[in-house]
């Protein structure tokens, strides 16, 4: 699937026929639909029938293997964690009991190598799907270096990162970088009003301008909370930080002992976190990059501050970040991250 925010992508790809380059880093923040743009794009160059800016057919031989994950050229590289199903709960109760790896292995790499070294089953293209890219580790990216600098014919690698900065240096060049941005917030919301996603404003703002994410949240447990939140950091939680800090413990409890909350605390540092960079974009006189359809209320909240104070307040909440993973006791955690929080607010006048 292509997303329309994507599609100026795909016309640009298309546009380079066999001019196409070997190896593409399809580059950008998570929920815009990434991997499902490289999906799309190796189906169409595996498809025997699709010409132009032609998607795949869907019916052709090669079509009909990849509907079936059984194509012999298409070849996927992740991380062993995404090979696990999230509803397979015997997971856990099989095998030496250790946990998946989050990285793509050497082997890994080296058996994607291999594999090249034949030529392709159906005479055309073979394609190579990596994601994330950046959880290679340095001996995998190595291994994977001199297939990218000496590629084998009618190859196409495709890797994915929501984080290339991680990536090597020499992994990046020797690919072509193709950018993905959040589209503009007003075609995500009128996406998201097509998927029947109410709230998306807000939900829109808490995942980031990320409209793929917001449509995730809005059919989460996280849902049930999101206007409150932001309700509470616009108001409540300026004259009653202990409250709010109450109702936030409880989101994070589920209703009997071992169910999950309604959230966790990491979710509710970030969506504090950027609520605060909107703030601060306003103290500045600039306008707020996420919580657009907030303004309002954030602009009361940056003329009882300054800039320097409000930046101090998003700092703090940066270090305090990696403790909202592992907290000794996460009431006290949060009576005092809200605390802070109202102290960055001078009473209103």
């Amino acid at each position: 699937m292509i997303y329309d925010w994507c599609k100026p992508q795909w016309s640009q790809l298309m546009a380079l026929g066999s001019r196409l380059p070997h190896a593409l880093l399809l580059a950008g923040p998570s929920g815009l639909g990434k991997r499902e743009f490289a999906e799309a794009l190796a189906a169409r160059m595996l498809c025997e029938r699709a010409r132009g800016e032609e998607q795949a057919c869907g019916e052709c031989v090669s079509c009909r293997l990849i509907a079936g994950d059984n194509h012999p050229d298409w070849i996927t590289v992740r991380p062993e964690a995404l090979e696990e199903s999230p509803d397979d709960e015997s997971a856990d109760d099989e095998g030496d009991g250790k946990a998946k790896s989050t990285q793509i292995r050497i082997a890994q790499v080296r058996a994607v190598v291999e594999r090249l070294g034949v030529g392709s089953h159906q005479g055309g293209y073979r394609v190579v799907l990596l994601y994330p890219a950046e959880a290679m580790n340095v001996d995998s990216a190595n291994a994977l270096l001199k297939s990218l600098e000496e590629p084998p014919p009618n190859t196409l690698f495709l890797l994915i990162s929501d984080q290339p900065r991680k990536l090597l240096p020499t992994i990046r060049s020797r690919t072509r970088v193709l950018s993905f941005q959040q589209p503009p917030a007003d075609e995500a919301l009128a996406w998201l009003a097509q998927q029947g996603v109410r709230n998306a404003a807000d939900a829109l703002a808490l995942c980031a301008g990320s409209p793929l994410h917001a449509r995730d949240l809005a059919g989460s447990r996280d849902a049930q909370i999101q206007g409150q939140f932001v309700d509470d950091v616009a108001r409540q939680a300026l004259s009653a930080p202990l409250e709010v800090a109450a109702r936030w413990d409880g989101w994070l409890k589920g209703k009997k002992k071992g169910e999950p909350g309604l959230t966790d605390l990491p979710t509710l540092v970030t969506w504090l976190q950027r609520w605060l960079a909107d703030v601060a974009l306003l103290a500045q006189d600039c306008e707020p990059r996420v919580f657009v359809g907030r303004r309002a209320q954030l602009l009361q909240l940056a003329e009882r501050s300054d800039v320097a104070t409000v930046l101090r307040g998003y700092n703090e909440l940066l270090k305090v970040r990696a403790l909202a993973h592992h907290p000794l006791n996460a009431r006290l955690f949060l009576e005092d991250l809200l605390m802070r929080y109202a102290r960055l607010f001078r009473a209103a006048r």
